[in-house]
Order: structure tokens, then sequence, then C-alpha cells
């Protein structure tokens, strides 16, 4: 009797905390919804690294290029987007990922020119751009994952120089052949922020650590 209790109290919980996801969605579900069971618990920080957290890096791995936006000089401080390339690792296999970001950048562009004044930026990435068949869904669904990620953008240390090149070159291998009189240097993203909306129920503000965390 005790037994059949304990389940039909276990299966209530877990109604509840599904609905409380689905009404409101994740994040905030686990505000409300605690449940210390044998298997379910929901507690902010039961899970490490998160399912987010490999969604942004899975993201950021499996795209090559981003829209960057600065600060314009050009036009008095007004926010600028462009198309950039960029390679978080060597190669396209997934052990190869770092989840840091490096660019290919002139001044000779308005993105290289904006950041040489100021490096504040933040680039976007959605699932979209790896085609229909991964998002089938409008780009502004919830469900078509998309990620913001912003800090500063900054040239590459010098000891960190020679493993940037090959990251962007073994992803872009034309850039290796790009005019040196047009000065292109590396950067990197020091990351201050990441936002993903992957699912409804609102974005994730996802920790730089955590994101770093993930093994793909």
């Amino acid at each position: 009797m005790a037994a059949s209790k304990t389940t039909t109290s276990s299966a209530l919980l877990l109604l509840v905390a599904l609905m409380a996801a689905l009404l409101l969605g994740e994040s905030v579900a686990r505000k409300y919804v605690l449940l210390r069971g044998p298997v379910y618990v929901m507690e902010d920080d039961v899970v490490a690294p998160s399912k987010a957290a490999m969604h942004a890096r899975q993201l950021v791995h499996e795209n090559e290029w981003t829209t960057m936006a600065t600060i314009s000089v050009q036009y008095k401080g007004a926010p600028y987007n462009n198309v950039v390339s960029y390679s978080d690792g060597i190669g396209k296999e997934a052990e190869g990922s770092t989840g840091e970001l490096f660019f290919y950048l002139t001044s000779m562009d308005a993105t290289g020119a904006d950041l040489a004044a100021n490096p504040s930026a933040s680039i976007a990435i959605s699932q979209a751009q790896l085609g229909r068949s991964v998002c089938k869904k409008d780009v502004e669904d919830p469900t078509c994952w998309k990620l913001t990620i912003s800090g500063k953008v900054v040239p590459v240390a010098a000891d960190k120089l020679e493993f940037a090149k090959k990251a962007l070159f073994s992803r872009h291998p034309e850039m290796e052949y790009w005019p040196s009189g047009h000065n292109f240097v590396v950067y990197t993203l020091e990351i201050e922020h990441i936002v993903l909306l992957d699912y409804y129920g609102g974005a994730k503000l996802i920790p730089a650590d955590e994101y770093y965390s993930v093994k793909l």
C-alpha cells in the first residue's frame, strides 16, 4: 500500500514538473519546482555543463561565418553589422573545437576600423545557416536555435597566434593567400555574455566558463 502511494505521488510530482516546464519554460519552472525523489530533481546546479551550453558550442563549431555588430566610426556610434568568417578550432571534427572564436580582419574594412577604435562587439549565429534540413521552421521560431555572444574583439596574444592561424586556415584555406598588403590581423572574442534561444520558454544566459567546459 505504501509503495503504491509513493508511486502515485512520484507520478503526480513528475506531471506537475512537466506542466510547469511547458507553461512557464524550463528556466522559470526550475525556480518553482523542486522534486526530491529517487529520479526527479530539478535544481539550477544539478547539471553542468547544461544542454544550453552544449547547444551553444554546437552552433559555434558547426558554422563558419557570423554577423558581427560593432560601434561604427563612420556612422558616429551607430551599430554596424557585417558578415565575417571565423573558426573555433583546427578542422571540422568535433574534437578540434575549442569554443574560442578567431577572426581574420583588416582595418581596410569597416569592422576592423571599428574594432580599432572600440573593441566592444557582438556576434549572432543561427541554426538556419546550416540549411532548411536543420531548421525547418521560420528563422524566428524558438526551435530554430539562435545564439548571441558579446564581449571584446581584440588581437590574439602572441603565444596563441600560430594556433589561431592554423584554426582559421583549416576552415578557410583561401585566407592564407589574401593580400599581405591589406594587413590582416587575427582577432579573438573575449566573451562576456552568451544568450541562447533553442526552445520555447525564453532565452538562456550561459556563463562563459560553462560554455568553455563543454566537450563536443
